[in-house]
């Protein structure tokens, strides 16, 4: 027997970290539809992936331009992620900006 393409087509699993607040409101949007988490981020998700615009370019948000602009002369060892053609050290600070200004320090 032939497997149809739902059954074809293989689940992903994706871990990742939300801040709080954002926890915080995905539960409450998940209590007041009814239904679980794991059914609503693919939903909201989907949603996002249908409606944003097709050009949408993360590197042209300002975050990320901001980051760019940045340089940390003595940067965290955790967040040196390799090094560029001339030798300097490439980080990925811009990856975790959230978490480094909600930190403080």
């Amino acid at each position: 027997m032939g497997r149809t393409a739902a059954e074809s087509t293989p689940d992903y699993r994706v871990q990742f970290d939300l801040s709080p607040a954002l926890y915080r409101w995905l539960v409450n949007e998940a209590a007041r539809r009814s239904a679980p988490l794991d059914q609503i981020i693919p939903q909201m998700l989907e949603h996002f992936a249908q409606t944003e615009e097709p050009d949408f370019d993360i590197t042209q948000t300002r975050t990320w331009q901001l980051c760019g602009a940045l340089e940390v002369s003595e940067p965290d060892p955790q967040y040196i992620v390799g090094r560029d053609a001339q030798g300097h050290e490439i980080t990925n600070y811009a990856e975790h900006v959230d978490d480094l200004l909600n930190r403080g320090g």
